[in-house]
């Protein structure tokens, strides 16, 4: 008893000695961050359609309505997206050279697989020129 009295502190002590020798440096670096520019460059001479069509599966306002909202702006050509959860319908002003009815449909599915394009309505063409936003 007495050997494992003076044993045991022994051991406790050489192993805080030993699991203490990690010495940590400071390191300093320097990362260089450049502006990402979120500005979309629009065509000014782009023909512009707006187009209307029922988003069915949506189950709130800010989950899934904006999500759309914000897939469907992210898309090159599209000059304006606005989803409204209260009628279920998405509004878009988009290049129809550049974005057609199959690939707004697959942008609003590919957000989830319970989301669905019902009906298209209210085609109109927009002649005015846009200037660079």
């Amino acid at each position: 008893m007495k050997t494992l009295k003076f044993v045991l502190p022994l051991l406790t002590l050489i192993l805080l000695f030993t699991s203490c020798k990690k010495e940590t440096t400071i390191e300093t670096k320097i990362v260089e961050i450049s502006e990402a520019t979120n500005e979309k460059v629009l065509n000014p001479n782009a023909n512009y359609v707006t187009a209307s069509f029922g988003v069915e599966g949506m189950k709130c306002a800010m989950g899934c309505a904006k999500v759309i909202e914000k897939n469907l702006f992210a898309m090159d050509g599209v000059k304006e997206a606005v989803v409204d959860f209260d009628t279920k319908t998405a509004t878009v002003t988009y290049d129809e050279d550049i974005v057609n009815k199959e690939s707004l449909t697959a942008s609003v599915t590919s957000t989830s697989d319970t989301y669905t394009v019902v009906s298209w309505e209210n085609k109109t063409h927009n002649k005015e020129k846009t200037r660079k936003e």
